[in-house]
């Protein structure tokens, strides 16, 4: 089976949406609580309806009165839709309508007759239409709170729904069937027995049984007296045990307080000899203090900074205009040469055209000069100025240079005093919690040899429990003895009295009875001896080879998710997983979320594989839905995640997750995202998956190249 596109509307947070499912491996990525396991209902009340004890408000969306969902999906080659509604009325949400398309051809049906189409079509038994899809639930598609409950079920209750899904419960059928009828079978030899009394002597008989009916109820009177005297006896001793035993759950309670406060004391002297060692530490620090850092001298040290960084811009500041004077005045001393150029060539004055006198070209060229002198004098004085300025900066900055070393050591000595202070009171703390720690294993081991008291003291009470406990069985005995006897008696009186009456009544059908005798015996030899052992053994090889292979199965998955070498598993009797610690078995319960998840997600994977390889005529193996399989998973888990998707090597495969890191494993992802109520859709090709997966800091980087790149440009 294959799904191809899921359409939803008004079916819980999505209004009006449709999913196509790729091949693959699909992601429904989102948020929690943005609709991903809303999906997954979907597709399973397309395929089976209203589950019993499911109500249909679970599905239907909050304020609306219709719903509707529609699968699309391919099984066999052949392409099959199945519609469902959901309507709203005065009292609940039912199932409104229901119908399947296959091949084009569309049929509108009754709830259970489309949902007996559905199985025939992917190949579960018919018996599960009025059933709830326990097969479904534990080779497609468990839902997340399920993922763990098979786990924590009682090992009667696991191993009856594994007899279930596995086809093995009709061996525990045929065995309950087969009881009643060997029950009917024995209790009808014993009545053919009294009726195939010899025929002649019965008739003097009758009137001996008459006599010995009187003699039995009187028998009867007496046994029943001494019944209700081995009752009481029994009941009193019970009493007994039941105080004895309080006293033996007190003993072991006191055994198992002992040994919790023996490990909190072990504990105890661990963390003191650790925070010995970091107080010696601390003490040798606080001793090596050396200079501290004084706040007065280096606040005078940044002020002797500042104030040399003020003489610096006022000193560059006066470096600027005389450069700008400076060049002014060459400025002027060139036009004046221009100037002084241009007298000579001129014979006539371009104004006033007249000729240009020697004597008045020489009194310009004597102005000239001594502009062009004065001009030399202020420009060499500037020059002088500049010089001053110059090396009186580089001796301010040849200062602020020796104030700023300064600065960097008394940070420096900051930082260390900073640091001492801290271990300083570290080392306070430290030595309260020493105190601490002191007073506690103080009192813990009081409270341990009090408890070691009371354990001596009450370990008297286990002879004395043996003793009434061996009592309780000679009563039980005697009782049980008096129950049968009286039962026997009982018993011999109704077949006493049948016997008169068949006797008289029934003496020309001895001969047909004794021949019914005759069979109803072969036929209870058989079936108690060959036929009845034939089942169980068969039964137990069949839970033998199912168990070995299921346990191989699941050490597998369960080794690829859990570090190597820290924790193995197999399977008991019961199929329930046992966890080994450095072989020592450990429950369930004691693991960590991440390994009670592994242990779920490994036994999912394996049930499946096991229920898919004995199952010839399912057509759902070639998909499998995961939701949230890795709630509680630490980052090695996660990373293991890829090498289980790809073992899994099925043609669909859907996960639900929110976790980022699952998006590179997996070949598509849908995004989920939900706006107020709303939930819709992002889908996400392979190249996002890259680009989104980049971390900030990379990208940070990125962008720092390419900003050094444009300047470099």
């Amino acid at each position: 089976m294959k799904l191809k596109r899921l359409s939803l509307k008004n079916i819980r947070s999505y209004k009006n949406v449709d999913v196509v499912f790729p091949n693959g491996s699909t992601l429904l990525s989102g948020d929690i609580g943005s609709g991903k396991t809303s999906i997954l209902l979907a597709i399973e009340y397309s395929l089976f309806g209203l589950q019993p004890g499911q109500r249909g408000s679970s599905l239907l969306r909050n304020g609306t009165n219709n719903g509707a969902v529609s699968l699309e999906m391919d099984v066999d080659g052949k392409n099959i839709i199945v519609e469902r509604r959901l309507k709203r009325n005065h009292k609940s949400v039912t199932n409104e309508y229901a119908s399947i398309n296959v091949e084009g051809e569309k049929s509108e049906a009754s709830l259970t007759e489309i949902k007996t189409k559905i199985l025939e079509y992917i190949g579960y038994p018919k018996e599960l239409i009025k059933k709830n899809n326990l097969l479904y639930r534990y080779t497609v598609y468990t839902p997340q709170e399920q993922m763990k409950q098979i786990i924590a079920e009682d090992p009667e209750t696991r191993l009856n729904i594994l007899r279930y899904i596995l086809g093995v419960d009709k061996y525990k059928r045929i065995r309950e069937n087969l009881i009643i009828l060997l029950n009917y079978l024995k209790e009808e030899t014993k009545v053919f027995h009294g009726e195939i009394k010899n025929l002649d002597e019965e008739k003097s008989i009758v009137e001996l049984k008459k006599s010995y009916v009187k003699n039995i109820e009187h028998e009867i009177e007496l046994k029943i007296e001494y019944l209700e005297m081995k009752i009481k006896k029994r009941k009193f001793i019970e009493s007994e045990i039941i105080q004895l035993e309080g006293k033996i759950k007190e003993k072991e309670y006191l055994e198992k307080e002992s040994e919790k406060t023996n490990i909190i004391i072990a504990h105890k002297y661990e963390n003191y000899t650790n925070m010995e060692s970091e107080y010696a530490e601390l003490k040798k620090t606080i001793a090596d203090e050396g200079e501290l850092f004084n706040e007065t001298d280096y606040r005078e040290i940044i002020s002797k900074i500042e104030e040399k960084n003020k003489i610096l811009d006022n000193l560059n500041s006066s470096y600027t205009n005389l450069l700008g004077e400076i060049n002014s005045l060459e400025k002027r001393r060139d036009e004046t040469l221009n100037k002084r150029e241009r007298v000579f060539k001129i014979d006539i004055c371009p104004t006033c055209l007249q000729d240009v006198s020697d004597i008045h070209k020489h009194n310009i060229l004597n102005e000239t000069e001594s502009l062009l002198s004065k001009t030399k004098q202020k420009i060499e004085a500037l020059e002088k100025d500049i010089l001053i300025i110059t090396k009186t900066i580089w001796d301010i900055k040849s200062e602020k240079s020796l104030f700023e070393e300064k600065k960097a050591l008394k940070e420096i000595l900051k930082s260390k005093t900073e640091y001492l202070e801290k271990a300083k009171k570290r080392y306070q703390q430290t030595n309260r919690l020493l105190e601490n720690l002191k007073n506690d294993i103080g009192l813990l081991e009081k409270h341990f040899n009090v408890l070691k008291e009371k354990t001596a003291e009450l370990s008297k009470f286990d002879n004395s429990i043996k003793h009434k406990k061996n009592e309780l069985q000679y009563a039980l005995q005697e009782e049980k003895n008096a129950e049968i006897h009286l039962a026997e008696i009982k018993r011999e009186l109704v077949l006493t009295k049948r016997e008169i009456f068949e006797r008289e009544e029934n003496i020309m059908k001895k001969e047909k009875i004794r021949k019914t005798l005759s069979y109803y015996l072969e036929l209870y030899s058989w079936l108690s001896s060959d036929f009845l052992g034939f089942v169980e053994f068969t039964e137990r090889n069949v839970l033998l080879k199912l168990r070995q292979e299921f346990s191989k199965i699941f050490s597998k998955w369960f080794d690829m998710l859990v570090p190597q070498g820290s924790l193995s598993v197999r399977l008991d009797e019961s199929f329930s997983p046992i966890i080994i610690y450095k072989d020592i078995e450990m429950d369930y319960e004691f693991l960590s979320g991440g390994e009670r998840t592994a242990v779920a997600l490994a036994y999912r994977l394996a049930l499946n594989q096991i229920i898919n390889s004995i199952s010839s005529k399912i057509k759902t193996k070639d998909i499998v839905i995961l939701d949230e399989p890795t709630d509680g998973f630490s980052e090695f888990q996660l990373d293991k995640m890829r090498q289980v998707l790809q073992e899994l090597n099925v043609l669909q495969l859907i996960i639900v997750s929110h976790e980022q890191k699952m998006e590179s494993f997996v070949d598509n992802i849908i995004k989920v995202r939900k706006a107020g109520d709303i939930s819709y859709f992002e889908n996400v090709g392979i190249e996002n998956i890259k680009t989104e997966n980049k971390s900030e800091k990379e990208i940070k980087l990125n962008e720092s190249i390419i900003e050094i790149s444009e300047k470099l440009k």
